[in-house]
Formats: C-alpha cells, sequence, structure tokens
C-alpha cells in the first residue's frame, strides 16, 4: 500500500471513529454492540454514570445470548457482598432482569441457591465474590464444553462511603473467574460494570492502566477495552429536575468525573531509593520509595532499609516505622510515580486496616 492510499485509510478510520463518537454523544442509553465488535478482547470495561444503561445493556446481552445458544451459553452474574446478591435472588430472582426484558424475551425466572433458570433450564449463576472460598473447587468447568462463558460483575469499584470488604477485591474476582472458566481463551467475555473512578479501581489496577480521561481504550496485550462514558446532551437533559439531581447535583455518581485527580502523582526524575515497604511476603505487594517520598512498586531494586508492615514476614518489625508510613499517607506526604502504584498502594493499606 503506497502512502497515498495508508493516508486516505487513516483519514476514513477517523472520520468513522468522529461519527462513532457524534452518535454516542447524542444517545441517551448506551449500547453494548460497538463494543462487542472487539472480538479479540476478553475483559470489557464499562465505566459511566448511573442510570446510562450500562447493567441493562449487558442484561440484554446475556439474554440474548441464552435464546440464541441455549445450553452453548453459561451466563453468570457476581456482585461484590453477600447481601446486594440476595437482594437479586429473592422473589423468583424479580430484581436480577429487568421487567421489559421479561417480556421481550418472555422469561420465567426460578431460583434454587445461587442457580437461576428460565422455564426449569439453567439461566444464569448468581454469586457475591465474598462466596469464593467455597466455591473454589467446586465442579463448575466443563472441559467438553465448547460453547460461550459470559461472566459480569456489576458495580465492580467501592463507592465513597460504602464498608470496605474485610477480603481482597481483587483476589477474590480472579479465583471466580478461574473456578468458572478454568484457562479457557476462546470463547470468555468478561464486563466489569463501574460508575466511578472517583476511586482507585479495585480490578482495574490489574491491568496497569487507568484512564484519566473520557473515552475508549483499547489495551491489546491485556486483551482488554475500556470505555470511561461521558455524560450526553440527551442524559443530562432528562436527569435535569429529577429528584436524583435535586438532592445528589453533581455528584460523581452521576457525571463520571475523576475528582481524586493526579494531586499526589510525580512527574520527575526518580533518583535514588531510600525505603523498602513490604506488606507481605509476596513481591508484588512491595513498593520501592524513592528520595524519601515518592512511592513505586517494587522493580527489583535493592534497598537495606525495609520497612515492614506487618510482624512475621522475614524482616525487622519497628511499630514507629509502621505507623510513620501511616501518617506520612493520611497527611497526604507521600508521592506516586503514577496512578496504579497509588491504587496498589492504597489498596495494600486498606487491607491492612480492615484485619
Amino acid at each position: 500500500m503506497d502512502r497515498a492510499a495508508y493516508r486516505r485509510k487513516r483519514q476514513q478510520e477517523e472520520a468513522a471513529k468522529k461519527r462513532a463518537q457524534e452518535h454516542r454523544e447524542l444517545a441517551r442509553f448506551y449500547n453494548l454492540n460497538s463494543m462487542l465488535g472487539n472480538n479479540w478482547a476478553i475483559f470489557y470495561f464499562i465505566i459511566g454514570a448511573r442510570d446510562t444503561g450500562k447493567s441493562y445493556s449487558v442484561t440484554d446481552f446475556f439474554c440474548r445470548q441464552k435464546k440464541k445458544l441455549g445450553d452453548q451459553c453459561k451466563n453468570y452474574w457476581l456482585r461484590i457482598s453477600d447481601k446486594s446478591v440476595k437482594a437479586l435472588l429473592i422473589n423468583k430472582a424479580d430484581k436480577l432482569v429487568d421487567p421489559d426484558l421479561k417480556r421481550k424475551y418472555k422469561l420465567e425466572l426460578s431460583v434454587k441457591g445461587q442457580q437461576v433458570f428460565d422455564h426449569k433450564k439453567e439461566f444464569m449463576h448468581v454469586a457475591p465474590l465474598s462466596s469464593f472460598g467455597k466455591e473454589k473447587g467446586v465442579g463448575f468447568f466443563d472441559k467438553d464444553f465448547t460453547g460461550w462463558y459470559n461472566i459480569a460483575l456489576d458495580e465492580f469499584q467501592l463507592e465513597t462511603g460504602e464498608k470496605r470488604t474485610t477480603f481482597d477485591i481483587l483476589y477474590a474476582f480472579t479465583q471466580m473467574c478461574e473456578t468458572y472458566v478454568r484457562t479457557e481463551k476462546k470463547h470468555v467475555r468478561i464486563f466489569l460494570l463501574g460508575n466511578t473512578l472517583e476511586e482507585s479501581s479495585t480490578v482495574l489496577k490489574a491491568f496497569n492502566f487507568m484512564p484519566e480521561k473520557l473515552g475508549r481504550y483499547y489495551l491489546h496485550s491485556k486483551r482488554c477495552v475500556i470505555d470511561n462514558l461521558e455524560v450526553t446532551e440527551a442524559y443530562k437533559l432528562d436527569r435535569k429536575g429529577s429528584v436524583a439531581d435535586i438532592l445528589a447535583g453533581t455528584s460523581s455518581n452521576y457525571t463520571n468525573e475523576l475528582i481524586q485527580g493526579k494531586k499526589q502523582i510525580f512527574q520527575g526524575r526518580l533518583n535514588h531509593p531510600t525505603a523498602l515497604i513490604k506488606f507481605t511476603k509476596d513481591p508484588s505487594s512491595w513498593f520501592t520509595v524513592f528520595d524519601g517520598k515518592i512511592i513505586r512498586r517494587y522493580r527489583g531494586e535493592g534497598v537495606r532499609n525495609v520497612i515492614a508492615m506487618r510482624p512475621y514476614l522475614d524482616e525487622l518489625y519497628v511499630r514507629e516505622k509502621y505507623i510513620n508510613v501511616l501518617d506520612m499517607y493520611d497527611a497526604r506526604a507521600f508521592y506516586f510515580d503514577c496512578l496504579v502504584s497509588e491504587a496498589y498502594f492504597t489498596g495494600e493499606l486498606v487491607k491492612l486496616r480492615t484485619k
């Protein structure tokens, strides 16, 4: 292909993207179709304001897939807490699927344990992440199954003011996915639905990427697509004067704005490693401190000054050093090399303080 033809092709692609963006800006509710066109992906993140149709569009897709593929489709719907799952399953899973979708697909739901049935046929497995220990080792995976696995983690982020969990959400989600699909790579779709990026995501950090701006992001090496949705004019107009608009106003739940910003992100050069902070014996939970105040995830740096954040790590535990780290973090005296490092470090502190 010569340069002129290549340039024309790029211009056509850019024009198509612009038209698609303009269409999304005018739309009131989220449409899943364009994201599903990226069939190379396994993970589909949809992050946006409440009442934009994220859960609805994924539920609609699950219903459509089940009606089309039947036994060649397995659906799993996950929530963080046990209480939220119970709320979905009570009264024959009355709140699991929207009423119009029940009518559209002529669903007749019933529940046995955490399994939801449609006309007495398996429809969807609904479970909380808190049950990952109980489901580990259970025979969900069928090595002879050649159909599609659809998994959704709804509300995968902890909201502001929400009670902290006593387990690692990322670890629990990883274990649940491994229980359901094992090493399957071809016929797996995993949807992660969240309202806000106000707090560093508990799952998104695993992809070493945090979207700082609105838009769609492609992480090919991670087989991941991220839609960080901007609220549309149609959404603003529809919401204006509603109960939520009057009471909540510009809450990030309804604007999807990254309020935390990049105030603690250091943009300069990291010079000398001065300390190594260890939360566990696993190097993935170690952090190197540069120049006394800049934190980065551990990359094998040789540091003599080790700060153990709990006893029994084969390191000298000095409580004064532990308290000093907490005080510096609370006083916003630490800086980070990127949002991902900040998310991981904050997550480790949260786990430490909830135990």
